[in-house]
Order: structure tokens, then C-alpha cells, then sequence
């Protein structure tokens, strides 16, 4: 028995997460939608029926940065505590300590954690890491990431993001490790705001960060809190032999031909349908961690430095100049040494 559980209204998992349940529905499993008509983090109550967590097998936790009741808060320490499996999105954690204290718990316990970063089981970027990791392009010189948001976030979405970097750029951050397969060596950003909004609150919509690697391969990337024609999401790897360009996606391909040019359709107007194929994919992926004993796709080491990646971005913006990855304080001495904290 898997129970879904939704903890926040932000990015819409009170539409997706029941869709997500059925796809595990087809996968034989038996669920359950702990879905409140209410967004959880502007009401007090928390999630009412946690208590449901005793009879479940497994838990997929879809929740941000919500804050709950400690009895409620409780309910999930004793499923924790009690070994069972348990999916989260990202973050893990809005804590370097906050993560190593889930992960310690999962290995004390002894229990499966699944965290998903979803555009690692796209078709189309898994497609090209695969490509990378096998030679295609040859020696990997430079790495392009595009990630522009559809619709624009509300103020209220914004205000308790945590910021661009932990909301947004941590995903692409992800996407650079799993395609390289290694961490970048020093890191540069910077940043702008064009929405009124978003910089009263001290916050960016317009970034650009470049980051260098120690066999001399740059990588970059641009984010944006809006693109007018659609969801922007494109990766492009360029080496030696050649390049792979993962492209944006259209919900149909049909492009009129005419005198007056081309005429193609608008690109995924957001993520729900543009990563709809990853979300069942890191489904069957948890599925199969469960059930035919596979090793966690996502590691504790892959949420560390993505979290680490992100300080350090907004740190770079702040101080307008480069930084090394390792003078971070957490790679000096890593809980990675110590499997028990």
C-alpha cells in the first residue's frame, strides 16, 4: 500500500500527485492520496489523516518546505523510525544538517530513500548522459543548460521558495552531475531581477551561472522565472566528435508548410506535461528499488552537492566573483567520512 502524501499547493502536486498514484496503480500497487482541498503551508492544521502512515507500506511525500504540527511532525518520525520506504522530491532538506540527518536515519533504520530528482529519468536527458557518458561527442568540452519557467510564480509561491537557487538551478546543478559524472572546481554567477516583485522580496528571476571543471570543461547555465512561449528546458553537450542537443518538446508536431514560412506549435506550456514521462519513469525506478533490490538512482552524496552547489551560487551572486567549490565548509570535513551521521 503506497500513500501519497501532499504537503503544499506550490507547483500543482494536488493535480499531479493523484495521477502519479495511478500510475503505480498500473504498476500493481495499491494507493492511497492524502490530498487536503487546502495548501497545507498557510493553514495550522498541517495534513489531516497522517495518521493513515501505520498502515502504509510505502510513502511518497510531495511537501517543499512545509512546517508541521509536532504531533503530526511525529507521526512521520515513527514511520521513519519504523524502516519503511519513503519517496520525496526534492529538497530533502532545507539544511546541509537536515539532509544527513534523513539519510543517517535511512541507513540507521535501514530503510529504502528515494529522492527524486525527476529530470534525471527524462527520455530525452537521460538520453543524452548516456550518450556523453559512452563517447559519442567525445571529449566533453562544453555544457549548455537551459531551464526557463512556465507560468510565471506568484508572489506568494516566491516568498517561500527559498530563493532561485534552492528552487530552481539546484535541478540543473543535478543535471550537470549526472551527465558528467563529476563536480565542477570553482562556480560564477550572476543575476538580475525584472519582475517588481520578485526583487522587492531580494530575490532573482534572470541568472546565469558558469562553473569550470579540472580537465578544463566549462559548463553553463541560464534560468529564468518566465518564458512567454512556453516551458524552455534544452541541454546541449558539445565535445570533440561532435554535439547532442536534447530540444524542447511540443504536446503535438504537426508544422504548416506555406508561402509565409513555417508555422510550428508552441512548446509544453509547463512541467506537469513536459516531464510527465519522467515522473512515471522515476516511479517504475522506485518500484523497481523496492521490489528487485536496485541501487538508489539518487545518492546522498548527488542531494549534497547539489544543495552545496546552490549556497554557493547565491554566495557567488552576493560577493560578485568566483569561488571555489571546495573552500565550501561541508567539503572540508563531509558526514559522507561517517556513514552513521
Amino acid at each position: 500500500h503506497a500513500l501519497f502524501v501532499v504537503g503544499t499547493h506550490h507547483y500543482s502536486p494536488h493535480e499531479t500527485m493523484p495521477a502519479l498514484a495511478s500510475q503505480l496503480d498500473a504498476l500493481g500497487w495499491k494507493t492511497s492520496v492524502l490530498n487536503p482541498s487546502y495548501n497545507p503551508e498557510k493553514n495550522s492544521k498541517g495534513i489531516a489523516g497522517l495518521e493513515r502512515l501505520q498502515e502504509a507500506d510505502v510513502a511518497i511525500f510531495y511537501t517543499r518546505f512545509l512546517t508541521l504540527p509536532p504531533d503530526q511532525f511525529r507521526l512521520i518520525q515513527l514511520y521513519l523510525e519504523a524502516g519503511k520506504p519513503v519517496f520525496t522530491e526534492n529538497p530533502l532538506g532545507s539544511s546541509l544538517e537536515e539532509i544527513d540527518t534523513c539519510v543517517g536515519l535511512a541507513k540507521r533504520s535501514g530503510l529504502p530513500l528515494f529522492v527524486g530528482f525527476n529530470r534525471r529519468f527524462d527520455p530525452s536527458f537521460s538520453s543524452l548522459a548516456r550518450g556523453v557518458k559512452e563517447g559519442e561527442v567525445g571529449v566533453l568540452q562544453m555544457l549548455r543548460v537551459t531551464s526557463r519557467d512556465s507560468p510565471m510564480p506568484t508572489m506568494d509561491y516566491i516568498s517561500t521558495s527559498h530563493g532561485i537557487f534552492h528552487d530552481c538551478i539546484v535541478h540543473d546543478f543535478d543535471m550537470l552531475r549526472f551527465i558528467t559524472g563529476v563536480d565542477p572546481v570553482e562556480i560564477y554567477s550572476v543575476g538580475s531581477s525584472f519582475v517588481e516583485g520578485i526583487g522587492a522580496l531580494g530575490d532573482l528571476d534572470n541568472v546565469l551561472v558558469a562553473l569550470r571543471y579540472d580537465n578544463g570543461m566549462i559548463a553553463s547555465i541560464d534560468v529564468n522565472r518566465f518564458a512567454s512561449y512556453g516551458y524552455d528546458q534544452r541541454i546541449e553537450a558539445f565535445g570533440s566528435k561532435g554535439m547532442l542537443a536534447a530540444e524542447n518538446r511540443s504536446p503535438v508536431s504537426t508544422v504548416l508548410s506555406s508561402g509565409d514560412g513555417l508555422l510550428r506549435p508552441t512548446i509544453e506550456h509547463s512541467f506537469p506535461t513536459r516531464y510527465r514521462e519522467a515522473y512515471r519513469q522515476e516511479l517504475v525506478a522506485f518500484s523497481d528499488c523496492l521490489r528487485g533490490g536496485a541501487p538508489m538512482p539518487v545518492t546522498h552524496e548527488d542531494v549534497r552537492i547539489s544543495f552545496i552547489l546552490s549556497e554557493l551560487g547565491e554566495q557567488s551572486h552576493r560577493e560578485a566573483k568566483p569561488l571555489r567549490v571546495t573552500d565550501h565548509p561541508a567539503l572540508k570535513h563531509s558526514p559522507m567520512e561517517d556513514p552513521e551521521k
